[in-house]
């Protein structure tokens, strides 16, 4: 299967499952394939995601970053973009912009039989888990498991 051909089975499997907010377009004066959508929490905040489809996708794990808003701003004012790579936020590094990196799969465990519909549930259940760290002040960790090592 061509990395065309995946695409287009990806956007297919996105708007079965109700998520066509996120369907990959092209990027033709970049030559790439990118992701960029929005999501309205439970509690009606707006976020908007962005992803650069990897050239050796599906092999590759996809980065998905908080593209707003940029600086992303947590409980009692804590800038989320400063914690860098955290365990306890589900962060990895900042964006070439300083935008949040959000940590949805674990590199170890990636494969390509991985859809981007899977990483969109995990993204959307980031910003739920966000949310409560925004009303209780806790940690992300406490509400988002962190996925196992893979066994070897």
């Amino acid at each position: 299967m061509t990395l065309v051909e995946r695409l287009n089975l990806e956007n297919q499997i996105l708007i079965r499952d109700g998520m066509s907010q996120y369907l990959i377009r092209y990027y033709q004066p970049g030559d790439f394939y990118y992701v960029y959508g929005d999501y309205k929490s439970s509690s009606g905040r707006s976020y908007a995601i962005w992803c650069r489809i990897p050239d050796y996708y599906p092999n590759i794990l996809p980065p998905v970053y908080v593209h707003s808003p940029n600086p992303l701003i947590g409980f009692a004012g804590v800038v989320i973009n400063s914690y860098r790579t955290s365990h306890n936020m589900h962060t990895l590094e900042n964006g070439s912009n300083g935008e949040v990196q959000i940590c949805h799969w674990r590199q170890s465990r990636w494969h390509s039989g991985i859809t981007l519909n899977k990483v969109m549930i995990k993204v959307m259940l980031w910003f739920e888990a966000f949310e409560q760290h925004l009303a209780t002040g806790q940690h992300i960790d406490n509400f988002v498991s962190t996925m196992k090592e893979a066994q070897g």
